[in-house]
């Protein structure tokens, strides 16, 4: 009995979990995807830069320096407002979505 409600327990703790997991494509589609395009391309609006080849690690430290104004180039004003409604673990889902391109 002990071992099924430890079971129980491991899996309910995993579908909490997961049910609370952020999906850095979905993210991706809804507010990157516009200047960004599939990450091998870049419009105007996304200063030419290609994400496609960045590891996870060199997103995550991007995106956190946009945060907190350590870092950007010519769309640093752009990238601060959509950043900066990120969350840590947002920022780590896109950065692994975007080292996986």
């Amino acid at each position: 009995m002990k071992k099924l409600l430890a079971v129980l327990t491991i899996l309910c703790c995993f579908g909490v979990t997961a049910a609370y997991a952020v999906d850095g494509g979905e993210y991706y589609q809804k507010h990157c995807a516009a200047c960004h395009r599939d990450g091998t391309e870049s419009s105007k609006a996304g200063g030419g830069v290609v994400l496609k080849g960045q590891s996870a690690q060199e997103i995550e430290m991007k995106l956190t320096g946009y945060k907190d104004g350590t870092y950007g180039g010519a769309k640093k004003r752009t990238m601060e407002r959509v950043v900066g409604k990120l969350s840590p673990e947002e920022i780590q889902a896109l950065g692994a979505y975007i080292g996986s391109l």
